[in-house]
């Protein structure tokens, strides 16, 4: 899995729209939230991959899922498998 150091403000983007569902209907609105959202677990110590499937899942809340791995200090694969 990638780090949060491997993340530059480049590659911001592609993250967002590999997590992105071809079958969804985002609104440029939805798209916004999500890359939000992604933003926000990665500077709080979320993998990659781990970051994009929180960021989809809109029914996660993103302040527990920040402070898992931030406050609590779950790895980021653990903070998924309590959430989802």
């Amino acid at each position: 899995m990638a780090s949060a150091e491997d993340f530059t403000e480049l590659s911001d983007g592609l993250p967002v729209l590999e997590a992105l569902d071809p079958n969804e209907d985002l609104t440029q609105e939805d798209l916004g939230i999500r890359a939000w959202r992604f933003s926000q677990l990665v500077e709080h110590g979320y993998e990659l991959e781990d970051a994009m499937e929180i960021a989809r899942a809109v029914h996660v809340d993103l302040e527990m899922a920040r402070a898992l791995v931030a406050v609590h200090g779950c790895s980021s694969r653990l903070a998924v498998r309590i959430l989802l």
